[in-house]
């Protein structure tokens, strides 16, 4: 069974509500492409805190490395979902109790491989996200934001999850490729930063079987 992380929650109900399902709940504390889910960090926090059963991720974009874990770390968050390059040393000499689970921005096919392959030699990642470029993104098949033919070269791959226009119109599609982690954000919102619980219980029941956590 897939794990599932919902993103971009900006809501103490929305993340409520997720809690009861989602494997991962993530928050944006900060970014340097312009989105109305970035979140106050110390907000984030309070929010995270609510949580029971999902595990909160906070997620960085346009820090360096060593910045973006001393904020993490500080607000409490047990995970850090890094949008940028990771080098071996700079994830061997992170500072702090925290996970780190890095970003890979979708090119191509092979680049992305490769770059997961360095990324499967550290020891302890979280898991290792591909993801849409967040500026000029292309369509591929269903609405993804991400091409099927990665999605099926990273089928059943330990720890590699996969994000990118995933919602209830696509879902069904996904899960046949049997990915180790599923991330959804635009594609279960009303509006912009507004988790909409019927869209997410379309994803829920695909991934989790019948919305039971």
């Amino acid at each position: 069974m897939a794990l599932l992380k919902v993103c971009g929650l900006t809501r103490r109900i929305d993340a409520e509500f997720i809690d009861k399902y989602a494997d991962y709940a993530g928050f944006i504390i900060h970014s340097n492409v312009k989105t109305p889910r970035l979140l106050n960090p110390n907000d984030a926090a309070g929010i995270a805190s609510t949580l029971s059963r999902a595990k909160p991720v906070a997620v960085v974009r346009g820090l360096g490395l060593r910045d973006a874990v001393e904020l993490a770390v500080r607000l409490g968050f047990p995970i850090l979902q890094y949008h940028g390059v990771v080098n071996i040393d700079e994830y061997l000499n992170r500072q702090g109790n925290i996970n780190l689970a890095p970003v890979i921005e979708y090119t191509d096919d092979y680049a992305t491989m490769r770059a997961i392959e360095g990324y499967l030699t550290m020891r302890g990642a979280e898991y290792i996200l591909i993801d849409a470029p967040k500026v000029g993104h292309r369509s591929f098949e269903y609405g993804l934001k991400i091409p099927l033919s990665i999605i099926n070269r990273v089928a059943g791959l330990s720890k590699v999850g996969i994000a990118g226009g995933i919602g209830p119109s696509n879902i069904k599609f996904i899960i046949k490729y049997n990915p180790y982690l599923i991330d959804v954000n635009s594609g279960v919102e009303s509006s912009p930063g507004i988790k909409d619980q019927g869209l997410l219980m379309e994803v829920i029941k695909v991934i989790k079987g019948e919305g039971t956590p």
